[in-house]
């Protein structure tokens, strides 16, 4: 427990400002102690939007904790985070903990490695001293309590974060004063020889659960550190990285000629942050490649003498699918996206699991078979069926997934599928049939190995290059039963072959990683079901009765119980955590106060245009106000007609009234329409692209997303070679009817990024009347300021903004005179009137926007389904209604026209645009952003290129001044001086060439090891990552079946073109 001791922190807070102060227990007797401040920055630069800036200081004891008082608490042992919730910012304090294990504990030549649970969360406020109060002290509560109401003190004031404090209290979080928990142990171990650092703590930002929080942390030691302070910051140990799964340990000894020998066995299991949630709220795979249930396990065998460690993964099937409903019985599923729109994320997350493991084996456990009671009993995984919402069986959901990697064009050395239909293999109680499987991959098994360490040299005798991907529907209690066989037979394998315990000692070790597996089982069911696992029995002894089936009878009605009534609650906790989803949207951005900033991004935006390439791309965007009509087979026209020389990459289409706004829609919108259109626009864009390429036209627009805000709808297609290049697609609505209370106007906004630059798409329906322009002028700016996405992103803060929509702006002029002007053409004459050009010209609404120029007759009001303005009693003024309104650098639009389609009271209007897309290497950028960065360190710490040192004021005076090219004298400006340019950096990757591949590397400040970085590559020999010599080979085998070369040929030297995008 001394490594947990010692990094302990008392709490001292400051109210003039308000401050918080995390000390180390050791630093109030060290005359040097230094310990960390954490404040509110107000007096910096703020966003117009409202994020939270926040300023983070290592600051010396002997001379400013003075102005701090020490709070009445224990010591706590560092903080989980700052996050931003109801209009506060809190920060996170692990108050108590429970040890758990010990990972070095039979190796004494390494550091100790404990592994601690938390047990007790609080939160400060540092903007209030409210929550200070010994009121909210409070023990915690039994694991895994439902989330409930915030505690209230004597005063009846609530903490409005105890929902969230309870969930991280509720067993499943992890972590570790002493290493890297977020990483594994070959992870650990190539992280350490990439950094020339034995002890590199680099977090897995991935498996870092709590990374959203530790956002300001992570920013101020990349960026506010220099390498050694960043060193001193990890070692103090205030920001603690959390992982969310499970650990385990069993300890067992043998007795031998020599003595008693000890044996440990550890799993760890790492639940990923990319997507994670509840079971039927949570499925299938985000634009970025992240899924559902995606853990990562690691089981480590541990002897005096040796190391082992084999990792497995799990995850959700990578496509677009959704569970709606009852689950009862037979698992009904809905696939949201068609084939070609699903590859791209597909795509993604297997980029990302060959970039982490290098070889990837999936094994899907899926029914194959369809019984009578499957929902849908498709034939086959059409791709053509899931653009409409068909419902389909889970043996049609495996037989898609199939679908989708086999359409990846990747080696089967690299990515291959293994097909086993778990329930119907084992029906009848015959378990030991997963045997069968095991036969079918130990090829795979055998290719992959594992990692394995000597302890007595610390040589890396074996890399794990290849890795087993199990699913089954819910990644929970098949996929644990399978992995637990995987292992076991990996460990009996292992210990067989080298002759390490007798065979009564095997049995024992094999049984505790049997009962390690099960107690894993049930930590992950418990966090993503609210369970424990089924089947618990055949993992721990590969046999179950009827003990084991009531068992399993009474966790299904209890995770029925939980699906429909409680998950919602512990949803929204999830994503307020980690800021995505919809309740995410309700936390301001808690970004990291940066003095440097000001100077940073000038340099980085220079860099940044110099190694991005730029590309044009061709988009076409429609609004139009259907009425309320349903699509009745009628002819589409010209409406969505393309130009014969422009291929748009993506078509983005907008409605209004798309159902009647009565009082029954805004209760409860049917999407029937909606679902009608999908089918009937996915059909006419590609006819008309057919139509206007003819020979010419090579793949096929496919919808991407849409989504319904009552009458509001927008629906996003895109080109087949225009879909890798689209990702992070994400829709929103807001309401802005009855003052935000209802749907009935409003508006659904769409967030994606096109390589790397941000497109917002905006949908929108504003108030309703003649004169109502004030009211509308609100909605817009109700719709701007409140419409927000993950990560805190507003509309305004995208590189290009489109609004299309009925925005509702009216002509002001007499009935009469309007039709008169536009019988005769006086449109120019007319838009003098109009009140959205009158509204812009007074800077009230769209500043900074731009219309094209106007050249059509108005949209609105015509009788509907003709050609002739509004005869009803109300004659309404015909006017200019449905807009399309731009921002961004240098869009060019190439038309701007209505079409004459008689169907609705309304003439739809459409805009073909071009504009400027960016692609950057975010390696590369990474590297540039540290580069520069660490040359302003280089200039805080005294000499720069021979130059003397110079004052804070001169340095930030010089630094913000630009080069300047002319200059004749031959002294280096400072602003030079952290140019990147001048950093010696590689060159820019293209799409034939990746930086990293260089023969030649950047300068190294410290002396490169030996070994080669790249554990894949067959010149690697055994590494000792603390010696530049390598050490004897060890008497240890690895399996029988892994050849004497342990980086042989496995597929890696492949050629196979990356992924876009990666």
């Amino acid at each position: 427990m001394s490594a947990i001791d010692g990094k302990r922190f008392f709490v001292y807070v400051s109210n003039r400002p308000r401050a918080i102060a995390l000390v180390p227990a050791h630093a109030l007797s060290d005359t040097n102690g230094t310990f960390l401040s954490v404040r509110i920055r107000r007096d910096g630069p703020s966003d117009t939007n409202g994020d939270v800036k926040v300023e983070v200081n290592v600051e010396p004891v002997a001379s400013t904790l003075r102005h701090y008082s020490p709070l009445d608490i224990d010591a706590v042992y560092g903080c989980a985070g700052i996050l931003d919730y109801q209009g506060d910012t809190y920060m996170f304090l692990i108050t108590r903990c429970q040890y758990v294990c010990n990972l070095a504990e039979l190796n004494p030549r390494q550091p100790s490695k404990p592994v601690f649970r938390v047990v007790q969360v609080m939160t400060l406020s540092l903007t209030d001293s409210i929550f200070d109060s010994q009121a909210y002290r409070r023990m915690p509560g039994a694991m895994y309590d439902e989330v409930t109401q915030g505690d209230m003190d004597i005063y009846g004031i609530t903490n409005p974060c105890t929902q969230m404090t309870n969930f991280l209290e509720n067993g499943a979080f992890f972590f570790s004063p002493a290493f890297d928990i977020t990483r594994n142990m070959q992870s650990q171990q190539l992280c350490a020889i990439a950094a020339d650092d034995p002890y590199a703590y680099d977090p897995d930002s991935k498996f870092q659960w709590n990374c959203n929080m530790q956002q300001v942390f992570t920013d101020y030691r990349m960026h506010m550190c220099s390498s050694t302070k960043r060193q001193q910051f990890d070692a103090a140990g205030y920001a603690v990285s959390l992982i969310q799964g499970a650990v385990e340990s069993q300890y067992l000894s043998q007795n031998s000629g020599s003595g008693s020998t000890g044996i440990a066995c550890f799993l760890i299991s790492r639940s990923s942050s990319m997507r994670s949630g509840m079971r039927f709220l949570t499925r299938g795979v985000d634009d970025e490649g992240g899924v559902a249930n995606e853990v990562e396990t690691e089981v480590i065998l541990m002897t005096p003498t040796t190391t082992l460690s084999h990792v497995q993964i799990r995850g959700s099937v990578p496509v677009f699918w959704i569970q709606e409903g009852l689950q009862i019985g037979s698992h009904k599923v809905r696939i949201t996206r068609s084939a070609k729109a699903t590859l791209p994320a597909t795509k993604r997350h297997f980029a990302d699991l060959l970039g982490r493991y290098n070889r990837v084996n999936v094994i899907s456990l899926l029914k194959r078979h369809n019984s009578p009671g499957d929902y849908g009993g498709l034939a086959a995984a059409d791709p053509g069926m899931v653009a409409h919402g068909v419902g389909t069986s889970e043996a049609d959901l495996g037989r898609f997934y199939q679908v989708m990697v086999e359409s990846m064009g990747l080696p089967k050395s690299l990515v291959s599928f293994d097909a086993f239909d778990y329930n119907h293999e084992v029906r009848g109680g015959q378990f030991d049939r997963v045997h069968i499987l095991m036969r079918q991959i130990a090829p795979l098994l055998a290719s992959s190995k594992f990692y394995l360490m000597d302890n007595d040299s610390e040589t890396v005798l074996s890399f794990q290059r290849g890795v087993q991907r199990t699913n089954c529907i819910d990644c929970l209690d098949r996929t644990n039963v399978v992995q637990s066989v995987i292992s076991r037979g990996i460990i009996a394998e292992f210990l067989r072959q080298n002759d390490m315990v007798r065979r009564h000692m095997l049995d024992s070790v094999v049984d505790s990683v049997g009962r390690l597996w099960a107690a894993n089982g049930n930590a992950i069911s418990r966090t993503y079901a609210g369970t424990n696992a089924l089947k618990s029995d055949v993992t721990t002894s590969g046999k179950s009765g009827w003990a084991g089936f009531l068992s399993d009878a009474s966790k299904s009605i209890s995770r029925l119980m939980q699906s429909n009534f409680q998950d919602r609650g512990k949803q929204s906790v999830i994503d307020i955590l980690l800021g995505s989803g919809d309740s995410g949207l309700l936390c301001r951005p808690v970004m990291l106060y940066d003095p440097y900033e000001s100077i940073i991004a000038p340099q980085l935006e220079r860099e940044m245009q110099r190694i991005g390439r730029k590309d044009t791309i061709h988009v076409m965007l429609c609004t139009y106000n259907l009425h309320g009509r349903s699509y009745g087979g009628e002819s589409l026209g010209t409406w969505l007609s393309m130009p014969r020389d422009k291929r748009p990459d993506f078509i983005a289409i907008g409605f209004q009234e798309v159902v009647n706004l009565d009082v029954q829609s805004v209760i409860s919108a049917d999407t029937a329409n909606r679902r009608t259109w999908e089918q009937v626009l996915t059909a006419e864009i590609n006819d008309q692209y057919r139509t206007a390429f003819g020979n010419r036209a090579e793949g096929e627009y496919a919808l991407v997303s849409s989504e319904q805000l009552v009458g509001v709808v927008l629906l996003f297609f895109a080109h087949d070679t225009a879909l890798p290049r689209i990702h992070n697609v994400q829709m929103v609505k807001h309401k802005t009817g009855m003052a935000g209370m209802t749907g009935n106007k409003g508006c659904v906004a769409m967030h994606m990024m096109f390589d790397d630059t941000s497109i917002c798409i905006v949908s929108a329906h504003l108030a309703a009347g003649s004169s109502n322009f004030a009211e509308r002028n609100n909605d817009y700016h109700t719709i701007r300021t409140g419409t927000r996405f993950q990560r805190g992103r507003y509309i305004d803060s995208h590189d290009y903004v489109f609004w299309i929509g009925d925005l509702n702006y009216r002509v002001s002029l007499p009935n009469d005179q309007v039709r008169s002007l536009v019988a005769q053409g006086q449109l120019r004459a007319l838009l003098k009137h109009d009140q959205l050009k009158d509204q812009m010209a007074a800077g009230n609404v769209f500043r900074g926007y731009n219309e094209a120029d106007i050249r059509f007759a108005p949209t609105y009001k015509y009788d509907s389904g003709t050609t002739t303005y509004d005869t009803s009693e109300k004659m309404r003024v015909p006017s200019w209604t449905d807009r399309i309104m731009y921002r961004g650098r240098n869009v060019r639009v190439l038309e701007y026209y209505r079409d004459e389609i008689c169907f609705s009271d309304h003439k739809p209007v459409l805009a073909m645009m071009q504009f400027d897309v960016m692609s950057i290497d975010k390696a590369h950028k990474r590297q540039i952003t540290r580069k520069l960065y660490a040359r302003l360190h280089e200039m805080d710490s005294g000499v720069v290129d021979g130059r003397a040192p110079r004052t804070a004021v001169q340095k930030l005076i010089d630094l913000d001044l630009p080069s300047s090219s002319g200059s004749s004298t031959g002294t280096q400006s400072p602003s030079s001086a952290v140019s990147a340019s001048g950093l010696d950096l590689p060159n820019p990757s293209s799409d034939s060439h990746a930086w990293w591949t260089n023969t030649g590397t950047p300068r190294r400040t410290k002396p490169a090891v030996t070994a080669t970085v790249n554990p894949f590559s067959p010149t690697v020999a055994a590494i000792n990552i603390n010696s530049t010599h390598s050490s004897d080979a060890s008497s240890i085998k690895p399996l029988n079946f892994v050849d004497a070369d342990p980086f042989a040929d496995d597929g890696s030297n492949i050629a196979w073109k990356p992924m876009n995008p990666s």
